[in-house]
C-alpha cells in the first residue's frame, strides 16, 4: 500500500488513489479556479500517490453543470496546466477525467438539445434528448480526442474516460437507456462500441498518454447485466488498449452475480491490466479487507477517510505492522 508502484511508464509513490469527491468547482466558463488548485494540491500534499481531477466536459454539448470543469476549448488548457503542475509539485500523479453528459443535461446548460444513445428524459432538471446518429458519434469521438490532446498539453500523467455517473458512455452501456439495435446498441459489443472507438482514436493520436476507464454496473444488474456482459466490457476495453480499469461499486466488498466474489475480483478474472478498487473505503478495516483480496493494484479512498486530519499517517499506523 505504501510502497512505490509503477503503471507502464508512470511511477506512483504509493498505491493510494483519490478519485473525485467534489465537482463543479470551476468558473462558469469551465476554467480552473484558484480554489481548485489549492484543493487538489492539498490532497496530494497529504500523501496520495494518484489524484484524479473532477469530470471535465469534452464539448459544450456534453456539459452537465454551469460550474463544471471544462477541457473543451484551448482557453481551458492554461488553468489545467497550473492545476496539474501544483499537484505534481506535491509528489502525486495526476489524471484528468474526461466526460460527456449525454442526456444528463439541458439545453439551458449545454446550448442545444442533448444527445444520447436513445430518447431519454432523466427528469425535470433535464431535457428530453435526441438519439445520436453516425455523424454525431464521429463528432463525439473527436471531442474526446481533442480533449485528450489538451490533457497532454497540460502535462497530465494520464486521462480517465468517464464510463460512469450515468453520463453518455454509461447510458450506452445500460439496456434501460440504450434501447437501439444497431452498431451502438443491442449486445455488449455494440453497447461498448462508442467507448471503444473513443479509446482507439485517442491511442492513435496521443499514443504515450495512458488511459484509465471508470465504469459501474451495480445499477444495471436488475436489468439483466451478467458476468458475460462484464467479460465483454473488459474484453472490449483491453482490446482497445486501455491501460487501467477502474470499476466502482457501492461497496468494495459487495458480492456480484450470486457468487462470493467482488467486482474487483470479477474484473481481474478477465484481464492482466491493473485494476482500481473503489467503493466506500472509509476505514482502515475496509481497506485491509480490500487489500486481502489481492486483486487490485490501486485503492481509491472514500471521502470520509481521506478527509480525516493527517489521514496518511493514520493509515500507516493502522495498517503497517508494529
Amino acid at each position: 500500500m505504501f510502497n512505490p508502484y509503477t503503471i507502464d511508464s508512470l511511477h506512483s509513490r504509493n498505491r493510494i488513489l483519490i478519485a473525485p469527491f467534489q465537482e463543479f468547482m470551476a468558473h462558469r466558463d469551465g476554467t480552473v479556479t484558484p480554489a481548485m488548485v489549492d484543493y487538489y494540491a492539498n490532497i496530494a500534499r497529504e500523501g496520495a500517490g494518484v489524484v484524479i481531477v473532477e469530470s471535465a466536459y469534452v464539448a459544450q454539448q456534453g456539459r452537465a453543470h454551469f460550474n463544471q470543469l471544462g477541457i473543451a476549448e484551448e482557453r481551458h488548457t492554461e488553468g489545467l496546466s497550473q492545476l496539474v503542475k501544483a499537484v505534481k509539485a506535491e509528489g502525486a500523479l495526476v489524471g484528468l477525467r474526461l466526460s460527456h453528459a449525454g442526456a444528463r443535461t439541458s439545453e439551458l446548460i449545454c446550448g442545444e438539445q442533448p444527445v444520447g444513445p436513445s430518447i431519454i428524459n432523466f427528469g425535470k432538471d433535464f431535457d428530453v434528448c435526441r438519439e445520436f446518429d453516425d455523424g454525431d458519434a464521429e463528432e463525439i469521438v473527436l471531442f474526446f480526442v481533442h480533449a485528450a490532446e489538451r490533457a497532454e498539453d497540460a502535462r497530465a500523467d494520464f486521462i480517465e474516460i468517464n464510463g460512469a455517473q450515468l453520463y453518455l458512455l454509461d447510458q450506452c452501456l445500460s439496456t434501460r437507456h440504450n434501447t437501439r439495435y444497431d452498431a451502438y446498441g443491442g449486445g455488449i459489443a455494440e453497447r461498448m462500441h462508442l467507448a471503444v472507438e473513443i479509446v482507439k482514436s485517442i491511442k492513435a493520436r496521443t499514443p504515450k498518454l495512458p488511459i484509465s476507464y471508470v465504469f459501474s454496473i451495480h445499477d444495471k444488474l436488475e436489468d439483466g447485466f451478467t458476468e458475460e456482459d462484464l467479460r465483454g466490457l473488459v474484453k472490449a476495453l483491453v482490446g482497445a488498449k486501455v491501460d487501467l480499469l477502474h470499476p466502482v461499486s457501492m461497496h468494495v466488498l459487495n458480492k456480484f452475480f450470486d457468487t462470493e466474489e467482488t467486482l474487483v475480483e470479477w474484473a481481474a478474472k478477465f484481464t492482466r491490466k491493473p485494476v482500481v478498487a473503489e467503493g466506500n473505503i472509509k476505514s482502515p478495516q475496509i481497506l485491509k479487507e480490500a487489500m486481502a483480496l489481492g486483486k487490485a493494484q490501486l485503492y481509491a479512498l472514500d471521502r470520509a477517510l481521506a478527509s480525516r486530519p493527517n489521514w496518511y499517517s493514520f493509515l500507516q499506523k493502522k495498517i503497517l505492522p508494529n
